[in-house]
């Protein structure tokens, strides 16, 4: 039987799925790096952003560059641990319906 119910709601949307799969492959990037890379607004990227944040997923580091804020993002190990949780699972659904 197909096991989607087990899949993580909070990673399993496009653009939060997008944020942990570019932060898998990123020591840390930051906003408009996330912001270009997902194709996104500002308001829809923070929005998710906050969302993974706020699960512990993501940890926020605030710097000054040239004395301009940046902002950049990385996974916490509970993300990277999820992150993995949710794709074995993909995974897994994946293999049980090919054709």
């Amino acid at each position: 039987m197909l096991d989607f119910k087990s899949l993580n709601p909070l990673i399993h949307t496009p653009v939060r799925l997008g944020i942990m799969t570019v932060l898998s492959q990123q020591d840390s990037c930051d906003f408009n790096f996330l912001k270009k890379t997902l194709d996104t607004s500002d308001g829809n990227l923070s929005t998710h952003i906050t969302k993974l944040e706020t699960a512990g997923y993501l940890s926020i580091t605030k710097i000054f560059q040239n004395k301009l804020p940046n902002t950049s993002y990385s996974l916490t190990q509970l993300g990277k641990m999820e992150l993995s949780t949710y794709l074995t699972k993909m995974r897994n659904i994946l293999q049980q319906s090919e054709i």
